[in-house]
């Protein structure tokens, strides 16, 4: 049933006296030499500077009682189900992390080939692997490569907490090729992670460097990833996903899910399927898979219903 509580009582019409020509909407000046949709972006951005302070204050309110609602769930002794590792019991610091021996580079250069709404996207994945990484027992090294233009911008706006932030790089380099060895025996070392390339990883080794595609896309631009590694003649590889669970869409990640699955891995004692499980959100998996009814399978791609704006968030893996 529809709630009438928002809409005047029916006899309220009577009262309303019509528009006079003074209260008719007023034609709207667009500045010289802007088109419309920018000013139509421009005003967006506008209404969104002047509420988010109050939309902030919401959400504190609104996750303040979830977390509320899920003690009470949990003293009761309720479980919630198809919960992964993020929703699961409250994560604490680590007081000393374990090296791993690898290395993550997330390419940003990207940044022309995103919309503003991408590019916060983004900026909001950057942010969950810091998470990731600072509860990981295991340290996992990640450097930010390219980090300028409008994505620099969307951090000295909106989370500038990030130059406090320990044991991540940030990169202001132009081309992901200024931070690759010149040494081949070195530059062997480095593995351009796609999922376009049909060579899996069957570990993480000791002393590789793994790079990661910082773009959101919606998969827009296929192979981006892989051409490019191409060019800079470097190694690529994917996460072994199809091997191991079966997934309701194409195996593409998002940038933020890759780093916390490489940081799962360890953590799991080197079990793929563990880590898949605990990192990737349940509506990706299979309802046999999302239940703990997983069994290694071939990789196997199934007709999305339609996309899932989060895990087809990241043009590679």
């Amino acid at each position: 049933m529809v709630s009438t509580e928002n809409f005047p009582p029916e006899d309220s019409t009577s009262q309303l006296n019509p528009m006079d020509e003074n209260t008719k909407r007023q034609k709207v000046t667009i500045p010289e030499g802007m088109s419309k949709n920018a000013w139509k972006k421009l005003q967006k951005q506008q209404r969104w500077d002047e509420q988010k302070d109050e939309f902030r204050l919401r959400r504190r309110e609104k996750k303040r009682a979830s977390r509320q609602k899920k003690a009470e769930q949990k003293s009761q002794g309720v479980i919630s189900e198809g919960n992964n590792y993020h929703q699961d019991a409250k994560k604490v610091l680590p007081t000393s992390q374990i090296p791993s021996g690898i290395a993550v580079v997330m390419d940003c250069e990207f940044d022309d080939l995103m919309s503003e709404k991408e590019i916060v996207s983004l900026s909001n994945q950057i942010t969950r692997c810091y998470s990731a990484k600072r509860h990981s027992q295991h340290e996992v090294d990640l450097v930010i490569s390219s980090f300028n233009k409008r994505l620099r911008q969307r951090f000295e706006k909106s989370i500038q907490d990030y130059s406090k932030w320990k044991g991540i790089q940030f990169k202001e380099n132009n081309s992901l090729a200024e931070l690759l060895p010149e040494d081949e025996t070195e530059l062997a070392k480095y593995v351009y992670l796609t999922a376009d390339t049909d060579e899996e990883l069957v570990d993480l080794k000791e002393g590789h460097t793994y790079i990661i595609g910082g773009i959101v896309d919606k998969n827009r631009h296929k192979r981006l990833c892989l051409d490019k590694a191409k060019e800079l003649g470097l190694k690529v590889g994917r996460l072994p996903i199809g091997k191991y669970i079966q997934m309701n869409s194409r195996h593409v990640s998002a940038t933020s899910h890759v780093y916390e699955i490489m940081c799962m891995w360890f953590e799991s004692n080197h079990d793929w399927e563990a880590a898949f499980n605990s990192v990737l959100p349940p509506r990706k998996l299979r309802k046999e898979v999302a239940t703990g009814r997983c069994h290694p399978c071939e990789a196997r791609e199934a007709s999305p219903n339609r996309e899932s704006g989060e895990a087809l968030e990241s043009g590679e893996q």
